[in-house]
């Protein structure tokens, strides 16, 4: 245990370094930081007064950045832990390890893309013409952390589909289709409305960067997590392991 714990941390700088270390890396991370800047932006300068509030900016910025920031992880995942699993790893530490590692490069990535986007979603409340008389700030602290968690399990969602499906392509339109279908039909569907609000993300999203949580919200919140990032990242596992147990063969 000692071991893999020290062998976690230069794996986790490792997988840190990876996650800019193609231009194609290097691109996504600026998209996302472009695309962030850009929402914060309009939701700033467009729109009435009453929304251009700390809550109504940051959810539109933290939104468009939970989009393109999980390909990110997808894209570590899927660099050792693809369809084809290797016989051997190149950082030479084991699988498990590896694991952990991407998955914790993620939520760093997560929790450095939600500060970003609290720092210009602060700008932007400041600079907002014409500024809102009502709530302006309100439940700030909420809202921070509400976007921690909403990048924390957008990212973590990412790396799941990409441990579940091992094809960057796939992963990738999974993390964006699965989800945003799911909303749109149980939307659609009178029925189903109250399904949506436990089983889609983007809904649990809303009630976070709204500030106004309570115990029913943060209910919602826990089956978010329970099936899009627990179930979602230990199903992928046990595929990496039943792969590698054929590979070992």
């Amino acid at each position: 245990m000692t071991s893999k714990m020290t062998d976690l941390v230069p794996a986790t700088v490792l997988e840190l370094r990876k996650s800019a270390g193609t231009p194609a890396r290097r691109w996504l991370l600026i998209v996302s930081g472009v695309v962030g800047l850009l929402s914060a932006g309009l939701a700033t300068f467009l729109g009435p007064a009453q929304d251009h509030t700390f809550s109504m900016i940051s959810f539109y910025t933290q939104s468009a950045i939970s989009l393109p920031m999980p390909f990110v992880s997808v894209l570590l995942i899927t660099q050792d832990f693809g369809r084809r699993m290797p016989t051997t790893l190149a950082s030479g530490s084991s699988r498990d390890v590896i694991i952990a590692a991407k998955l914790l490069a993620s939520m760093i990535i997560a929790i450095a893309a939600a500060a970003y986007g609290v720092l210009i979603s602060l700008l932007g409340t400041t600079a907002a013409v014409p500024a809102a008389e009502i709530g302006r700030w309100d439940a700030i602290g909420m809202i921070i952390l509400g976007s921690v968690l909403v990048q924390l399990i957008a990212q973590l969602s990412g790396a799941g589909w990409a441990l579940l499906l091992g094809s960057t392509a796939i992963a990738i339109i999974a993390d964006v289709v699965v989800p945003l279908g799911l909303w749109i039909v149980t939307g659609a569907i009178p029925g189903l409305q109250d399904i949506q609000q436990w089983l889609a993300p983007f809904a649990s999203a809303q009630h976070l960067l709204s500030g106004h949580m309570d115990a029913q919200h943060w209910a919602q919140v826990g089956v978010i997590v329970l099936v899009w990032v627990i179930a979602l990242n230990l199903t992928g596992i046990r595929r990496v392991h039943r792969l590698s147990g054929s590979v070992g063969r």
